[in-house]
């Protein structure tokens, strides 16, 4: 293999602390500009993209980064699936824009905002530029972080030039949509220039259609978890509930993608590895990237758990310090969903069980939407209690998922020794955390820095230290790798 999983998990971080850091600039910025009626509706616009952009991406991400990398020495091969599959992906684009615009032209609860919305039309109409499935397959990582980079800065200086009133929306909507339009844009001229396009028969689209359905069903079925939740949220929740719950969303998600960019890099690894008959290779890869990650991920997670609060303060003042406790359940659901991101990611999909995946996801997205339907039955509809119930589908979906890899006979178990250490320590930031509130409780500028700064400190002590005593065989070697360079 060409390039490590390390150098491609090094330049993924990079990208996903660029996802990090432009949106730490301008979301809270936007949040107090933009009036909190206008806020409000770009959320719901934003709930609704996501609606719709799954049927228009129909899976072609997950399918041709994951069949590109197993056939990507074969150019003949390579430049005929990319030709079907980018063909494939304007014509869902085409037919799903023109049902949203449909929609939001005759819905009459869309018509105040109504040219917000067609203009967020656009980045389903283009999202079949988004390639950068083929680019992950040929682990072109430094590519995708330099364009992510100058796109996100671009999105930056633009919003902070044009965006100055609290009736900004409607620009604030322009310049995210052509953000997307321009990195989708950019991201197929560079895949043009590693694969050519052959000779398409629209009668062989057809043969796309069984495999692509199998991998949408598969990937979209987080359309009945989280976006399902925003769905309840929007239509019968409280005006602000779907604020709260995408302001803790986006920035939970902002962390979490930085330390899940081990996984995502390691899949064209894995899948490469398992469909060569290299299976002491893919379990060393396997449990290597696992250790890693749990090891980077429990911290960031119970450690946002812990300054919650705080996070809320820096990211919009105190205008939607409520969101506060949605940030906090958020952490907790996402500690638990790692373990069916790698169940899920390095293990059944990898070895070419997404049908047994997808029947999985499927169960415990049922019961979701159970979960959903009784709260608003009883009245109970809240963010926090969508975010709970998530979490508690999450623990489901992971058990299952257990029991299958068991039953198909893939020797691994998410849980070890290793997995429960991480945790334990971790669990030691909860009263460092109380006994610093307890001291520093004001809610203002100075006080939340202060509280923040101690909290970030002790406990990144804490946690090195003891991996340090106990001599964790991970630490140790980043240690030893340090020193070679």
């Amino acid at each position: 293999m060409s390039k490590s999983i390390s150098v491609n998990a090094f330049f993924k971080t990079l990208m996903s602390i660029v996802n990090i850091v432009f949106p730490l600039i301008t979301a809270p910025y936007i949040a107090r500009i933009l009036s909190i009626d206008g806020y409000t509706e770009y959320n719901k616009a934003v709930s609704m993209i996501s609606w719709f952009s799954p049927f228009a991406v129909f899976g072609v991400y997950t399918f041709g980064m994951r069949t590109l990398s197993q056939i990507k020495n074969d150019k003949q091969a390579v430049s005929e699936l990319f030709t079907k599959l980018f063909s494939f992906s304007v014509i869902t684009s085409v037919i799903v824009t023109f049902v949203y615009v449909i929609l939001i032209l005759f819905v009459p609860s869309f018509q105040i905002y109504k040219k917000m919305y067609i203009v967020m039309a656009t980045q389903l109409l283009f999202i079949c530029f988004s390639t950068d499935w083929a680019n992950e397959a040929y682990e072109s990582y430094g590519f995708i972080l330099v364009k992510t980079f100058f796109c996100r800065l671009l999105y930056v200086i633009a919003v902070f030039l044009f965006v100055r009133q609290e009736d900004d929306v409607f620009i604030y909507v322009i310049l995210s949509s052509l953000s997307v339009i321009i990195n989708n844009v950019l991201t197929f001229m560079y895949a043009k220039i590693k694969i050519g396009f052959s000779n398409i028969n629209f009668k062989n689209l057809k043969e796309l259609i069984k495999p692509l359905f199998v991998v949408f069903l598969l990937v979209n079925s987080g359309m009945l978890y989280t976006v399902f939740d925003k769905f309840v949220l929007t239509w019968f929740g409280n005006k602000t509930d779907i604020t709260y719950y995408n302001i803790s969303q986006t920035i939970i998600l902002a962390v979490i993608n930085v330390t899940s960019s081990l996984i995502l890099v390691s899949i064209p690894r894995l899948s490469f590895l398992w469909a060569n008959n290299k299976e002491d290779e893919y379990y060393s890869v396997l449990n290597l990237t696992t250790k890693t990650f749990i090891a980077f991920h429990t911290p960031c997670c119970i450690g946002m758990a812990c300054i919650a609060w705080e996070v809320i303060y820096y990211y919009s003042g105190m205008r939607y310090i409520q969101a506060g406790i949605v940030l906090l359940l958020f952490s907790i659901r996402h500690y638990i969903s790692a373990f069916d991101m790698i169940l899920a990611k390095q293990v059944l999909l990898a070895t070419g069980n997404e049908k047994l995946l997808t029947r999985i996801y499927y169960i415990g997205g049922i019961y979701n939407i159970i979960c959903k339907g009784v709260l608003v039955f009883i009245g109970k509809l809240t963010p926090e209690l969508c975010v709970v119930t998530t979490a508690t589908a999450d623990i489901f979906v992971v058990l299952l998922q257990c029991y299958s890899i068991k039953k198909i006979g893939i020797k691994f178990s998410i849980f070890s020794k290793d997995i429960f250490k991480y945790l334990l320590v971790c669990l030691l930031f909860i009263p460092i955390t109380f006994i610093i509130k307890h001291f520093i409780p004001s809610m203002d500028l100075v006080s939340v820095t202060k509280r923040t700064l101690l909290v970030i400190s002790l406990c990144s002590i804490i946690y090195l230290s003891y991996l340090l005593i106990i001599k964790d065989a991970l630490v140790f070697t980043i240690i030893r790798k340090l020193k070679r360079k």
